[in-house]
Formats: structure tokens, C-alpha cells, sequence
């Protein structure tokens, strides 16, 4: 064969270990910045209950269906 087409890989633990490693941090990066958004939101509803009242003259931001 000219290019060793049908060579068998020898070394598969690397390649499979590598592929997984970047798999990870993959995730864990688009898992943290949607857990920040989410203490986000959570932070501003409970700035919301806290500072408002829910009167004509303090309305809530949030919606009322979340009330």
C-alpha cells in the first residue's frame, strides 16, 4: 500500500482520552455561563420581592405568573 491505508492504530487510549478531555471543557464552559445566567435571573426575583411591595406606588418588575 502507498499511503498504509489499512494500517491498524496502535495507540487508541490518546486519541479516545484527548476527544473526551475537550468534550468536557466543552461543556463545562456552556454549563457555566447558563449557571451564572440562571443566578442572574434568580438574584434580580428576589431583589424584585424584596425591594417592591407589589402597590401602585412599588409595582413588581417580574411577571405575575411567576408570582
Amino acid at each position: 500500500m502507498a499511503f498504509n491505508y489499512h494500517r491498524e492504530l496502535q495507540a487508541w487510549v490518546v486519541p479516545l482520552l484527548l476527544v473526551g478531555f475537550f468534550a468536557y471543557l466543552m461543556s463545562h464552559s456552556f454549563l457555566s455561563v447558563f449557571e451564572v445566567t440562571a443566578d442572574a435571573m434568580f438574584l434580580c426575583f428576589a431583589i424584585d420581592m424584596e425591594t417592591n411591595d407589589g402597590t401602585a406606588e412599588k409595582p413588581y418588575f417580574v411577571d405575575q405568573e411567576l408570582l
